[in-house]
C-alpha cells in the first residue's frame, strides 16, 4: 500500500516568522540559522509524510486557540512549527520560538 502524501505549504506569516529568526540567529551564529532552515525543510517532509504524528498545540501552547484545531510540530530543540490539516494539504501558519510570548501571533 503506497503511503500517503500530503501538500505542505508555508503562509506568509510563517515564512516572514522563519525569517526573523533566522535573521536574529545569523547574529549571533550563523551554523544556527543554516540549521534553522535545513530543519524546516526536514519538517515539510515529515508533515507531507504524515501529519497526524504531530499532537495538538491545544490552549496550554498558544493561548486562544480552539481546542482540536492546530497541531504542532518541535523542531530545533526550542521551535514550534503551527499547522492545520485539510484534506490532502499541511497549513503551516505559525513558526515560534518557543522562548518568546506567544500573545502577539497574528
Amino acid at each position: 500500500m503506497a503511503s500517503r502524501k500530503y501538500e505542505v505549504s508555508l503562509s506568509r506569516s510563517a515564512e516572514k516568522m522563519l525569517l526573523q529568526h533566522a535573521e536574529f540567529l545569523t547574529q549571533v551564529n550563523i551554523a544556527a540559522a543554516r540549521r534553522l532552515i535545513i530543519s524546516i525543510k526536514k519538517v515539510k517532509s515529515r508533515l507531507s509524510a504524515n501529519p497526524y504524528q504531530f499532537p495538538y498545540a491545544d490552549g496550554v501552547d498558544v493561548p486562544g486557540i480552539p481546542l482540536k484545531t492546530y497541531r504542532k510540530c518541535l523542531f530545533e530543540k526550542r521551535y514550534k512549527a503551527l499547522f492545520l490539516i485539510e484534506g490532502n494539504n499541511v497549513f503551516i501558519d505559525a513558526i515560534i520560538d518557543s522562548r518568546q510570548e506567544n500573545k502577539n501571533l497574528y
